[in-house]
């Protein structure tokens, strides 16, 4: 149960009919499946902003190659896909990886994390720039085609450099 509705009549006015009892049951269904969908979203928006916040860099990584200094904002909508990394390179280099799924939501978040995790795996290759370019662009179309289907085509812009 969700809560509780309740109505009065003035004093002299005539008794609710079945009119009235329809309009009642159709309001406080209503009521009842717009308090549902606020605490669905309220759930989702809780797992997402976690789920972000769990694949987000916890510190700068022990490198030389540069002084490095960060500051993540959450944007205003809340969740979303951004990300960034400072990634140790051998040979004193280091990538640093600026990216974001457009969209909001769990989705946006996972797909980030997959994303991420595509950029580690890559530069632990020690591949050239356009080569890891080239098999992140892969893994993006192969992730829009998965995703084309069930929630829309994934846009995602990035600047590893």
């Amino acid at each position: 149960m969700l809560g509780v509705a309740n109505f009065w009549r003035a004093t002299g006015s005539p008794p609710f009919d079945e009119d009235d009892l329809a309009l009642a049951e159709e309001l406080v269904a209503h009521a009842a499946v717009c308090l549902d969908n606020a605490r669905r979203y309220t759930r989702e928006h809780a797992m997402a902003v976690t789920l972000q916040q769990s694949l987000l860099p916890r510190g700068l990584p022990d490198q030389r190659a540069l002084d490095v200094a960060y500051r993540y904002l959450l944007a205003r909508s809340g969740v979303g896909g951004d990300w960034f990394d400072v990634i140790p390179l051998p040979g004193a280099q280091v990538a640093l990886v600026v990216g974001d799924v457009v969209g909001h939501g769990l989705h946006a978040a996972a797909t980030m994390g997959r994303l991420r995790t595509a950029v580690h795996n890559f530069s632990s290759l020690d591949l050239p720039p356009d080569e890891l370019l080239s098999h992140l662009d892969e893994l993006v179309s192969s992730i829009d085609q998965d995703e084309t289907t069930a929630t829309g085509a994934v846009t995602v812009t990035g600047l590893p450099f």
